[in-house]
């Protein structure tokens, strides 16, 4: 009962989703997409910390792609016969859409 559960009002016109913004990535960051594709990912995890000695990754997903990006990770660790320690967190970012009413819509 202590939540207050609070309804969107209804939007007349298109959305359009904007690109999630993020920090300027480092060597050790792996940002995920729909499109990627574990398998490669892997591969790469292992020559950035075997390879190239990095001692830790961040690993990076969004959305429907957290489920993979937790998969590809716990892929990798099995690959490096479980060498690595895992560490996942969560947290939350601020989400932008922009909003073009219907008027200016049916114009173009």
């Amino acid at each position: 009962m202590g939540a207050i559960s609070q309804k969107r009002t209804r939007v007349e016109g298109a959305i359009h989703k904007r690109i999630p913004q993020r920090p300027p990535a480092t060597i050790t960051d792996i940002y995920f997409s729909h499109k990627s594709r574990p398998s490669v990912l892997v591969k790469r995890i292992k020559q950035l910390m075997i390879g190239e000695r990095h001692p830790q990754l961040t690993l990076h997903g969004l959305g429907a792609v957290i489920l993979p990006t937790i998969n590809t990770a716990q892929a990798a660790k099995s690959a490096m016969n479980n060498q690595v320690d895992l560490k996942f967190t969560t947290s939350t970012e601020r989400m932008i859409d922009d909003i073009e009413p219907e008027d200016m819509v049916s114009e173009q």
